[in-house]
């Protein structure tokens, strides 16, 4: 229970901006995108879900990273 508890907020903000996307779209279960984006279509090799996978692009994580790590350095 400690993890679902954890995520609910995740999983209600992915769940809110799934139905304002798909246009009043439902969704069956609570829990459906706790591991799972909203815009995913879950093919692995999509390139348009994946493309900094397939293209060997960085995630905004890691750009966010090293913008961090650049900043940390300059001072």
């Amino acid at each position: 229970m400690k993890r679902y508890a954890q995520d609910r907020g995740l999983m209600s903000r992915r769940r809110k901006f799934f139905a304002s996307f798909s246009h009043g779209g439902t969704v069956d279960s609570g829990g459906r995108f706790r591991k799972r984006k909203p815009l995913d279509c879950g093919r692995t090799q999509c390139k348009l879900c994946h493309g900094e996978k397939l293209f060997n692009r960085p995630s905004v994580k890691d750009v966010r990273a090293d913008e961090q790590f650049n900043q940390m350095l300059q001072n």
